[in-house]
């Protein structure tokens, strides 16, 4: 494997630069050339990278130089997305492009036992290709100390205190790492969807329940015990929720998929989410509902913001992606009425471009970073 310090700065420079002789390796790195000659040769032997084509001439004309590019398919990764009601496995190169897929349900998981069976039983399909995997990267929906993979508590099928990372290493030996999906979310938006380019992130998920992802200076932040980011739980109005009896956060009291489709059936009305948000516009007691939920969350975004500064927040989720313009539309008039424009007017808002893969592509660039080598 790739250990010496100039073997894995070469690599990042390839990974970046696409295609790039070894001349100006020698340049960028400051390595000289027979040092970078002797590196290169042994990254081509072990297949991580090839030469390619020549590139152009220089102005005084000579022989074109060779170019070389990185293998994305050296290494495979195991990405997994632990969802509520659904399972999402995937085998992808070194540039999370997908190789083959499993989507199956996840809702008969009641034990840990169950969450187990139906993570081994679907990457086992896979494990054809054991010699070439680089390692596992898992997403579930809840609090993960990320340093022993163990996970605290998961809403969706209420377990608590999960060994995660040890069980699964244990069925099938190989690597394993455990994140919370919203963290392995944010990550796979900085590295390849709509925050590419920043290094400071705010990713905002809202689907059944709400909750974020934080990335600083390029890293995840998890915290102390693998807590941060859990905004489902802030305050937005303490007169309110301090009486708060409600299974979720007190944040997803107000704007959660749980929530909108508990009022709704509160006032009578039996209809979809994607129904419900179409119908705002002609409806004013449902755009009631809708503005006061949007309320509570710019609230907490102001809230996450003011404390974080980031460069960019990426909205996404069931809701947050498929209704981006709406939410937007009806959070950015709180934000002007609650901080000083200077404060968010330099932040850009983004809808995800991920989509539901986004978890896949996070937990990919996770192995990767323990692992191996990533820009």
């Amino acid at each position: 494997m790739i250990q010496k310090n100039s073997e894995r700065e070469i690599l990042r420079i390839l990974r970046r630069s696409g295609h790039i002789s070894r001349s100006k390796l020698s340049l960028q790195t400051g390595l000289s050339k027979p040092a970078v000659s002797e590196i290169v040769s042994g990254l081509i032997s072990l297949g991580v990278i090839r030469e390619v084509k020549k590139g152009k001439s220089s102005s005084k004309g000579g022989k074109r130089p060779i170019l070389l590019e990185f293998k994305p398919d050296y290494r495979y990764i195991i990405a997994i997305d632990v969802g509520g009601t659904k399972l999402r496995v995937a085998l992808t190169d070194l540039e999370s492009r997908v190789i083959e897929t499993r989507v199956v349900s996840s809702k008969g998981v009641m034990r840990k036992d169950d969450l187990l069976n139906l993570i081994c039983k679907n990457i086992s399909p896979f494990l054809e290709e054991r010699e070439k995997i680089l390692g596992i990267g898992i997403g579930v929906p809840g609090t993960v100390d990320m340093k022993n993979g163990f996970v605290y508590y998961m809403p969706a099928f209420n377990l608590r205190n999960i060994e995660l990372k040890s069980m699964v290493q244990k069925e099938v030996d190989l690597p394993t790492l455990v994140a919370n999906d919203v963290n392995l979310n944010a990550l796979g938006e900085m590295w390849k969807g709509a925050a590419r380019g920043h290094k400071n992130v705010l990713l905002i998920s809202l689907g059944t329940g709400t909750g974020a992802g934080i990335i600083l200076d390029r890293h995840m932040c998890n915290g102390s015990r693998g807590m941060a980011g859990e905004i489902g739980y802030m305050i937005t109005d303490w007169s309110r929720e301090k009486y708060n009896d409600f299974p979720f956060g007190n944040l997803e009291k107000w704007f959660s998929g749980y929530a909108l489709e508990k009022k709704l059936k509160e006032i009578g009305e039996n209809m979809s989410l994607k129904d419900f948000f179409e119908r705002t516009a002609s409806s004013e007691d449902l755009n009631n509902i809708l503005n006061e939920a949007c309320e509570h969350l710019a609230l907490a975004m102001v809230n996450a913001i003011c404390l974080l500064d980031p460069e960019v927040v990426v909205i996404t989720g069931g809701i947050g992606f498929n209704q981006y313009d709406k939410i937007i539309e009806k959070i950015m008039p709180v934000f002007e009425k609650t901080v000083p424009a200077e404060i968010f007017q330099s932040i850009s808002f983004k809808k995800s471009e991920l989509g539901d893969m986004g978890v896949i592509v996070g937990a990919n660039y996770l192995v990767q970073k323990e692992f191996f080598v990533v820009d």
